[in-house]
């Protein structure tokens, strides 16, 4: 079975987009459907592939049909095929510099 790097990232697009619409954080997201913040963040995020279940729990929280959810996941990949290159996460550390005799 073939993967589509991009399935993720655009369930992630249209279900935010969805919540911010009606109005909820994910805190609330999670609560009403009885999902995990955390889940919810990752799905969002594209870290996190949705089951079939989290739709459409999703989908009854947000109040609209799991089928209208998966058009939009459609659309989403035919406008924008490839997720952006940015990086999320908090950035590496620094090493810290060590001092030498000429500085003091």
């Amino acid at each position: 079975m073939e993967n589509i790097p991009q399935l993720s990232w655009a369930v992630g697009n249209v279900i935010r987009e969805a919540r911010m619409v009606s109005g909820m954080t994910q805190g609330q997201l999670a609560g009403f459907s009885g999902l995990s913040e955390s889940y919810i963040s990752l799905v969002e995020h594209g870290r996190k592939k949705l089951t079939i279940n989290g739709l459409v729990q999703i989908s009854r929280v947000l109040q609209i049909a799991p089928a209208e959810l998966m058009r939009r996941i459609d659309v989403a990949m035919e406008s924008d095929p490839q997720p952006p290159q940015q990086k999320v996460g908090r950035p590496p550390k620094q090493a810290k510099q060590q001092k030498t005799d000429s500085d003091g």
